[in-house]
């Protein structure tokens, strides 16, 4: 039968016939939606019983208490299912992201990696890279953003001139690319912000790899150490911006760790 009806309707005459029942269906049914009201006294017929219904004994009552609830229950556990869902969604949304890191501790293991001599450049390299993945995992979750659109240089102030370090995470770039990248850190910087933020990168630089940047810097008026961060894909920054200024607020402090910046700087 399913395959007589799929040929039927892939015919021309098929066509027809359907889009014509199509068509008297749609024209037919307002009418059908107005006769509709007619049944509202039928269907209203055992409302009115059970509302008319005079109990006189305690078991005739409980047998109506239950009946109105039958009737009313659905109703009070939509009205409930609503409410959690407007109100659930609403308040679900507003809570703001939490962190998995402990900041506060990743940065003091640092610093006390750093600042003492028995502890092997390995393991100090390897505290670096546990701090800046994690704040790297943090912003993919915060945006939404999966790890391959994201890359990350630390940079460093040379006699008053940004400079790219060695730590870097994610894609490899070009000579090109890193001027671009300069660039961007030079206006970024004219901002005056600790953790600027830069969307439609590609306005200015066509060639770039990047769509979205983000900046953090250490508090103060010389830059001492920051970290770029770029996107490949296009951000709302400001859909989290509060939330992306208390994340990052532990590493507007590194730079004025002198040992750390000192590391740091000199890492190949």
């Amino acid at each position: 039968m399913k395959w007589i009806f799929r040929n039927f309707k892939n015919t021309k005459f098929g066509k027809i016939f359907l889009g014509a029942i199509s068509f008297i269906a749609l024209v037919m049914l307002p009418a059908l939606i107005e006769e509709s009201y007619s049944l509202n006294n039928l269907l209203s017929i055992p409302l009115d019983l059970l509302a008319d219904w005079e109990t006189t004994g305690t078991l005739s009552g409980r047998v109506k208490f239950v009946l109105l609830l039958l009737v009313y229950l659905p109703s009070i556990l939509f009205i409930i299912l609503l409410i959690f869902s407007i109100f659930g969604r609403k308040s679900a949304g507003n809570e703001p992201y939490q962190s998995n890191y402990d900041y506060g501790k990743l940065i003091a293991e640092l610093s006390s990696a750093v600042n003492d001599r028995t502890t092997s450049g390995d393991l100090t390299t390897s505290k670096v890279h546990i701090l800046f993945n994690a704040l790297i995992d943090d912003i993919c979750k915060l945006y939404n953003i999966e790890r391959n659109h994201v890359r990350a240089v630390i940079v460093r102030n040379e006699r008053g001139n940004q400079k790219l370090t060695g730590w870097r995470w994610g894609r490899s770039i070009t000579e090109d690319q890193e001027r671009m990248d300069l660039k961007a850190i030079a206006t970024l910087l004219e901002t005056e912000k600790t953790y600027p933020t830069w969307e439609q990168v590609k306005k200015q630089f066509v060639n770039g790899d990047s769509e979205t940047l983000f900046f953090i810097r250490n508090t103060g008026n010389e830059l001492k150490l920051g970290v770029l961060i770029a996107v490949s894909k296009q951000i709302d920054t400001e859909e989290h911006i509060d939330e992306w200024a208390q994340l990052v607020y532990p590493f507007t402090m590194l730079g004025h760790m002198d040992k750390l910046v000192k590391y740091v700087v000199n890492y190949r």
